[in-house]
């Protein structure tokens, strides 16, 4: 082999392995585990759990051998079946980080439907003690929602208010933050004043205002917001953002929307 060819080899050869380098950074991405999911050490179920990811919780991909994923999830690096990690294309909305957002520009695919975050309800469990010992009662009355059961209730709304009223107020299908299974109502003692505006005048409503963001909860629809958010004012929904995120956005006094500088949340037309 001449001197010119053994060095076209090589540079061909250190070409493919920057190109194989670059591909593996390229796969690199987040996904959001669909379940809760064993993180193992080897691409088989006979490998050891190294830990479990609970569901809606987001690792980073890095490659995939076969039928599964290799992930970095925190501190630990292991495998998880590819077939339960989430794309951000199966799931919709806007990943920003590992904060999903929903808002009526930004909707969830139909097919999405986590449940209820153990995350989120392990936090909110954790707020209605801290609450209890200076007596203040929480109550999550309504947290996780479906696509189906969003479009039965927004539908019931349009049928008494109209269209135009019921989407300040309510979401449409895709579109309810309650689909993430972040989304949290909260009320008090009292359960007639359940996502009413009286709710903002009590105890409980003031507590939350105050103290929620210590428990990564963020008071998603506040009031004098409603241009950004494309809601009413509701004291009572909550959703689970992260300690970090909701202290940021507490003392910025900001909106999701405002925060990330994406546009207002603006109701869908019939």
């Amino acid at each position: 082999m001449t001197k010119m060819k053994r060095t076209m080899v090589i540079v061909l050869s250190a070409t493919a392995t920057i190109a194989s380098f670059s591909q593996v950074a390229e796969a690199s991405t987040y996904r959001q585990a669909k379940t809760q999911l064993n993180l193992r050490t080897g691409a088989s179920t006979e490998n050891k759990v190294v830990t479990v990811i609970p569901t809606s919780e987001y690792v980073t991909e890095v490659s995939r051998l076969g039928t599964w994923s290799k992930v970095r999830y925190g501190t630990k690096t292991g495998y998880a079946s590819t077939k339960f990690l989430l794309t951000d294309q199966q799931i919709g909305g806007l990943r920003i980080g590992k904060t999903l957002v929903v808002n009526p520009n930004l909707p969830l695919r139909s097919t999405y439907a986590p449940g209820e975050s153990p995350i989120a309800r392990a936090a909110f469990e954790k707020m209605k003690l801290a609450a209890k010992q200076e007596k203040i009662t929480l109550v999550a009355f309504s947290t996780y929602r479906s696509y189906a059961y969003q479009k039965a209730l927004f539908d019931k709304y349009v049928a008494r208010d109209g269209f135009e009223k019921a989407s300040t107020y309510s979401a449409q299908p895709g579109k309810s933050e309650h689909q993430t299974g972040l989304g949290f109502d909260i009320g008090g003692a009292d359960s007639s004043r359940y996502a009413k505006f009286s709710f903002s005048s009590t105890k409980e409503a003031k507590w939350l205002a105050a103290n929620s963001y210590r428990y990564g909860f963020h008071l998603r629809y506040p009031l004098g917001k409603e241009s950004w958010t494309g809601y009413t004012y509701e004291s009572w929904h909550f959703r689970y953002v992260g300690a970090t995120l909701a202290a940021q956005l507490k003392v910025s006094g900001l909106t999701m929307e405002e925060y990330y500088k994406l546009e207002p949340g603006k109701p869908m037309t019939p």
